[in-house]
């Protein structure tokens, strides 16, 4: 005679229900490792966006001074030159 929690039946093989559990448990997503490999990545590229962000915060671009002149062949017009945008509608 089996012990109690024993997971064979009378005949000697495993029971359904038994087997159902094993599948199940082996079927778990915390078992599988491409959703540990997708977990992994979506962390990192987390990560990377807050260090861009935080790199992009202290280390701001300075104005670059250009004098009224062109870059790169283009002419510069300044702001304060230009008349403000009139709205005309009817």
């Amino acid at each position: 005679m089996l012990p109690r929690g024993s997971t064979r039946n009378r005949i000697g093989r495993p029971s359904l229900c038994d087997d159902a559990m094993r599948s199940r448990d082996a079927g778990a997503w915390s078992r599988q490792p491409v959703a540990w490999l997708g977990a992994a990545i979506l962390v990192a590229s987390i990560a990377a966006c807050i260090v861009t962000i935080v790199l992009a915060v202290r280390h701001a671009d300075t104005p670059i001074e250009t004098g009224g002149g062109s870059v790169l062949k283009v002419p510069l017009r300044h702001s304060a030159a230009m008349p403000p945008p009139t709205q005309e509608r009817r």
